[in-house]
């Protein structure tokens, strides 16, 4: 991106979420360097928790609620040269249709933080039997969802715009569904904090309550037991039967919206970035049964805080943790799997110790927010040519 041009950045939500977070990382890298640039969202957050979410009260430039309608209207606002980056959208038909109409003289850039601008509505096409063409009568119950993919296709297919995508998993898809515009693959990236600034595993565990000698298994998504493509209304399934044979487990869930606690598995709301690290830091194992996945900032976030991941091999996640030497990875839909490499993990801190130093020295090589900013910066330098409509 040449120095001085704006980007205006467009998300559902101002501060929850992996999406904003994403938006917000690469807002202030581009504020840094010396670029104008700002966040539009569409649906206002006035929850304490979620303000506490940015670890910063002085936010950078916020607009909002902007229907998706109004968005192009915005961005017309600002000087020419400025960049539309879309993220997230409650109605993507309109969000792009508006910018079709008031078309902004630079190529819109678009990260694909799931496949909903792909599909009739779902994030992620599960073994749909449908896909890449979305079925008008939708197994999973979205209306009109062949008319509404098709719709947004078209709007893609004129807007033309610079595709983003974390993961080469979800890069597959997109160019399943939109080959004349392959995406550009650039991982996600989060701040990496230097070891001495972090709590110690014994301090970590002393702050939270936790005994040095408790096995302590880690729960977490944003939407907590709402998170239904992470399982989060199964946590405590999965726990139950986690710490059979381990009477001294114990668990925390973040991510929800509620507090609460029942058979050693303590559930926190939304909560900060000092306290999920702290979290983190007194953890054994990050517990992710995920279904389907992009390329999820809690997984980088546990790297960076030597804290080995037990999933499921779907999505992204195999891009981020390295099987039996990162972490431990289960077969889709192997829940028996999962709760054995969890317990595994549980059970052998020595390895569970050896797996996240692991994952801190692979991930600080590969998912630093300044590697993500920097890669970003480079694509809008070199996509910086004028408009690429298609006629």
């Amino acid at each position: 991106m040449t120095h001085g041009a704006g980007v205006l950045h467009h998300a559902t939500l101002p501060y929850r979420g992996g999406a904003v977070r994403v938006a917000r990382l690469l807002l202030a890298a581009q504020i840094a360097a010396g670029d104008p640039a700002a966040l539009s969202c569409e649906v206002a957050e006035t929850d304490p928790e979620a303000l506490a979410m940015t670890g910063d009260r002085s936010a950078p430039p916020l607009f909002g609620p902007t229907s998706p309608g109004d968005f192009a209207r915005l961005l017309a606002g600002w000087p020419a040269e400025t960049r539309a980056h879309l993220h997230t959208s409650t109605d993507w038909p309109a969000l792009l249709g508006g910018l079709t109409r008031i078309p902004p003289a630079q190529p819109s850039f678009l990260t694909l933080h799931d496949a909903s601008v792909l599909t009739g509505g779902c994030a992620y096409p599960l073994n749909c039997p449908h896909f890449p063409a979305c079925a008008a009568d939708c197994p999973r119950g979205f209306p009109d969802a062949r008319a509404r993919q098709t719709e947004t296709l078209e709007l893609l297919r004129a807007l033309a715009p610079v595709i983003v995508a974390p993961s080469h998993w979800l890069a597959g898809l997109a160019r399943d569904v939109l080959p004349e515009n392959p995406p550009r693959v650039i991982p996600n990236g989060v701040p990496w904090p230097p070891l001495a600034q972090l709590p110690t595993r014994t301090r970590a565990r002393a702050t939270l309550g936790v005994a040095p000698g408790a096995r302590v298994a880690l729960f977490a998504a944003h939407g907590g037991a709402r998170a239904a493509y992470k399982s989060g209304a199964r946590w405590p399934e999965f726990w139950s039967a986690l710490r059979a044979g381990l009477p001294d487990a114990l668990a925390f869930a973040a991510g929800g919206d509620e507090a609460g606690g029942r058979d050693g598995l303590t559930v926190w709301p939304y909560v900060d970035r000092a306290k999920l690290r702290l979290l983190m830091r007194a953890a054994d194992v990050l517990v992710y049964p995920t279904l389907a996945d992009n390329h999820p900032l809690v997984l980088l976030e546990a790297a960076s805080m030597e804290l080995p991941v037990a999933s499921f091999v779907v999505g992204g996640v195999s891009e981020i943790v390295v099987d039996g030497e990162t972490g431990l990875l289960a077969k889709p839909g192997d829940d028996a799997g999962l709760v054995c490499t969890a317990r595994t993990l549980l059970a052998d801190p020595v390895l569970a110790r050896r797996l996240g130093r692991a994952a801190r020295a692979r991930g600080e090589r590969r998912f630093v927010v300044g590697r993500m900013a920097g890669d970003y910066a480079a694509l809008a330098q070199a996509t910086a040519t004028g408009p690429r409509w298609n006629t």
